[in-house]
């Protein structure tokens, strides 16, 4: 009877992180990077990342050109679209704690119009946004930006 008990619980622990983690969300932005004279504000989407943006890439000012969220799926392929001419496509996996702190193991494709710019394997947790460095614009440096959305509680 303990034995069943146990069985019965640890499957209930098991399904509840299960559904937690299926409910993880995806957001994904490109951004243009530049240094200007008098930088506006950041976007309140990019707060959360504003320092690390700055530090790794040197800019002082960033603007969103577009950005989309979209729920994770273990092993389920998935299209980012946050721009008409940039997108992404992601098949994510689960990732133990050790690969990712809980994350997520990405193999991960950016595109930019018809033209694959990067295919990549890339670990995604939360509070561990991805950059990744894109081509240069007229008005700055293309940025893309991966972020993972836990579920709100």
């Amino acid at each position: 009877m303990t034995v069943k008990i146990l069985r019965s619980a640890l499957f209930l622990i098991l399904l509840a992180s299960v559904s937690a983690r299926a409910e993880d969300k995806i957001w994904s932005a490109v951004v243009i990077a530049s240094n200007v004279g008098t930088p506006r504000e950041a976007p309140t989407q990019l707060l959360p990342v504003i320092n690390r943006l700055k530090r790794v890439f040197g800019y002082n000012q960033f603007e969103i050109l577009g950005s989309t969220t979209t729920t994770i799926d273990d092993q389920v392929e998935r299209w980012l679209i946050p721009t008409e001419h940039f997108w992404l496509n992601v098949k994510a996996r689960h990732a133990s704690a050790k690969e990712a702190r809980g994350g997520y193991l990405l193999n991960l494709q950016l595109f930019h119009d018809k033209r694959q710019l990067v295919e990549t394997e890339a670990k995604l947790a939360p509070d561990s946004p991805l950059f990744i460095r894109g081509p240069l614009h007229a008005r700055g440096q293309i940025l893309i930006v991966l972020q993972v959305q836990p579920p709100a509680n």
